[in-house]
């Protein structure tokens, strides 16, 4: 990916960690939920760290789960495109521009993937809660605070704890595919990361940050366990 390493060097700073306290203490939060809504339905977990060696999943099962990732980012070009026509912070614009570049390579590499395996977007229609989820709240969301808690840290940090789980259940060509993808989801983690230390300067700020944050998270924890009955509910080959 072109963008993934000079702009992360840009973000770094010379002293202490790159991101702020309240930003450590809202991930620990997210992580919190996250392990609370794993934990109320263990056995319907399709991203949960295995307790024994994954067995590669079905054909079937692999082109559900990749028709809705290459859904995610195909829609998140969308998204984050509609939020550039109101972002004044000219920081902000250029490494989203920067991101959407990202978004749209995941979006061919995994759609090529998909379509090699026999899959259609087109004919794949997603669950109620992952367009609650995905479209109309990232769709919705009113300002860059707003969208900088709720995609870029709240999101983003999903994706790269999913990703990590899920990578053993995958076949081999498509783990390659989402080793590439995981450096650009973790460089758009800390871009939340910093640019949320940038702006989020006051404590009203501080909370809005938190308050979208977490708003996504129970977002996604219903789309994700919506995700994973229907992704148990396909038999083995």
């Amino acid at each position: 990916m072109t963008v993934t390493n000079a702009p992360d060097a840009s973000l770094e700073t010379e002293s202490g960690p790159p991101w702020a306290a309240f930003v450590q203490a809202i991930e620990a939060e997210l992580n919190a939920h996250r392990d609370r809504a794993l934990t109320a339905a263990p056995d319907e977990s399709a991203f949960a760290t295995p307790a024994q060696p994954p067995a590669p999943w079905p054909q079937a099962r692999v082109i559900e789960w990749l028709s809705f990732q290459t859904y995610y980012e195909y829609q998140a070009m969308r998204f984050i495109s509609k939020w550039l026509q109101t972002t004044p912070e000219t920081d902000v614009m250029v490494l989203l521009c920067q991101q959407i570049a990202d978004e749209a390579n995941h979006f061919n590499w995994l759609n090529q993937h998909l379509e090699a395996l026999g899959g259609s977007l087109a004919q794949w229609q997603p669950l109620p809660e992952m367009v609650a989820w995905v479209e109309t709240y990232y769709g919705s969301l009113p300002n860059t605070i707003a969208r900088l808690a709720a995609h870029n840290l709240a999101g983003e940090s999903g994706a790269c704890r999913s990703f990590t789980s899920i990578l053993p259940f995958l076949p081999p060509p498509l783990q390659k595919t989402m080793q590439r993808i995981m450096p650009d989801e973790q460089f758009h983690l800390r871009l939340g990361r910093n640019l949320l230390k940038q702006h989020c300067v006051t404590a009203e700020q501080q909370a809005q940050a938190r308050h979208y944050a977490l708003e996504t998270v129970a977002l996604e924890a219903c789309a994700i366990q919506a995700f994973n009955r229907k992704l148990a509910a396909i038999a083995p080959d």
